[in-house]
């Protein structure tokens, strides 16, 4: 057990090391960008037009750029978002109970093929399963009328099971 720990405490570091070279920090990178974005426009602004041609592809690359972090911090509020739903719980009820009735709503049965009709009042599939039901219980009952015939019909009911 101590070597997994151990392991996993070394993961952990190599997975921040990772993440802070590979990604950085993303609101610095964002407000970075932004302002590269800025100064290249301002430049646009000033320059003369023989120099704009350069200038156009910058604002065209930076902006690129500014997109890409800008998609990286939606990404990581999207992530961050989630584990606070997960740690703050309790806090969300009202969601929670929102969520809940809607799961509840969508699990219960709306619509009923009998034949070749569809049932879609509610009061209509009710009695169309209790009918259902009654007429497979009385089928049942009505074959068993007595306490002496009850061995044959168990027999004979196992026996239809088995080879259906």
């Amino acid at each position: 057990m101590f070597i997994l720990q151990h392991k996993l405490k070394m993961l952990k570091i190599e997975l921040r090391y990772w993440n802070k070279n590979s990604f950085g920090n993303v609101h610095n990178i964002v407000l970075l960008k932004q302002g590269l974005l800025l100064g290249i426009q301002q430049n646009l602004e000033t320059v003369s037009m023989s120099n704009i041609d350069g200038l156009i592809c910058q604002e065209k690359i930076a902006k690129e750029e500014f997109d890409h972090a800008l998609h990286c911090q939606y990404l990581f509020w999207k992530e961050r978002a989630k584990m606070l739903w997960f740690k703050d719980v309790n806090r969300n009820t009202v969601f929670f109970h929102v969520l809940v009735k809607m799961r509840n709503n969508s699990s219960g049965i709306h619509r009923l093929r009998n034949d070749n009709a569809v049932i879609e009042d509610s009061k209509l599939i009710e009695e169309h399963i209790l009918d259902f039901y009654k007429t497979l219980y009385v089928e049942f009952i009505s074959r068993v009328q007595d306490i002496g015939n009850i061995k044959d019909f168990i027999g004979t009911y196992i026996h239809e099971m088995v080879s259906s």
